[in-house]
């Protein structure tokens, strides 16, 4: 008899058990990943039923202890809300009676990242639940730089924006791996928390070749792949003196002519100069000569008196 008593009551309690529904809300499984500057929307979600009431809800958000946004007696409740998130969040008050108590959360900065905690309580029951959120930004397209200093040529890529700090990767011909043969710089914006990176290699000799810059944004999926061509006029400084020469070779022979024509020519003024000379002399001789002439008989001509 007191066994048959002992499976009644166990069946029943069965039976009510499986009749019961728990109160649960729901937020998501994984970490949720949000934008640098934009808008992301804190999913949560509870059970409504026909005895749900908006002035018995209470909904409460919170980032460790720091209160994100608080809901009670049907308004908003911000009174003890961190100044971080001032101005910034706001619920879904139309779809609260759907049982929506998402947060959206406005200007994602990286100090929002952490760990998220959704609490609803209601006459239906009360849970609460956590979700860790991380915040990711793109990196800007790299600029490429190059300098040359004591035949080292020195090429700096440089990104920069982009949050969590990022992966980088240098190859050779597409192939070869020598990102252990560059040197990085990562800083931090001490005002936004984002990274700006700069990356440079130093080449002693440069040959016709590529190199390939990639950055790695894991948490976003971002990849950004660069080549770089390389090339060397070294063979062509090689065949420079030849060529000078050979220009030289052009050259002798004109010059030569040139300067059988000047020779030429003095050989001709200097026969010519005497023979214009001597005529110019012996002009002027027979011009002092007359003039003696007249001179002498002008004073020795003979008077004659009547």
């Amino acid at each position: 008899m007191n066994r048959n008593l002992l499976v009644f009551c166990l069946s029943l309690l069965l039976f009510e058990a499986s009749g019961f529904t728990e109160f649960e809300i729901t937020v998501p499984s994984g970490t949720l990943v949000g934008f640098y500057g934009q808008v992301l929307i804190l999913p949560c979600t509870f059970q409504v039923d026909g005895s749900w009431d908006l002035s018995s809800t209470v909904i409460t958000w919170q980032r460790g202890l720091d209160v994100v946004h608080s809901f009670y007696y049907s308004r908003d409740q911000l009174d003890r809300q961190n100044p971080l998130y001032a101005k910034r969040t706001s619920l879904f008050n139309r779809e609260m009676a759907q049982g929506n108590a998402s947060l959206r959360l406005h200007n994602v900065t990286v100090k929002d990242a952490g760990m998220y905690t959704c609490s609803i309580s209601t006459n239906s029951g009360s849970q609460k639940k956590s979700f860790g959120v991380n915040i990711t930004a793109f990196y800007s397209e790299p600029r490429l730089q190059f300098s040359v200093l004591n035949d080292v040529v020195t090429l700096l890529v440089t990104s920069e924006g982009g949050h969590p700090s990022p992966t980088l990767q240098w190859l050779i011909e597409n192939s070869e791996d020598i990102t252990n043969q560059t040197q990085t710089h990562l800083a931090e914006d001490t005002h936004t928390g984002l990274y700006s990176v700069s990356s440079w290699i130093n080449l002693t000799e440069v040959t016709n070749s590529s190199l390939t810059f990639i950055l790695y944004n894991n948490l976003l999926g971002q990849k950004i792949r660069r080549e770089i061509q390389l090339y060397s006029d070294k063979r062509e400084n090689q065949r420079e003196p030849a060529q000078r020469c050979h220009g030289c070779f052009t050259l002798i022979p004109g010059i030569l002519l040139l300067l059988l024509l000047i020779i030429i020519g003095l050989v001709f003024a200097l026969r010519r100069n005497p023979t214009e000379q001597n005529s110019s002399n012996e002009k002027q001789h027979m011009d002092q000569t007359q003039a003696l002439n007249e001179n002498v008989q002008n004073v020795y001509k003979p008077h004659v008196y009547i």
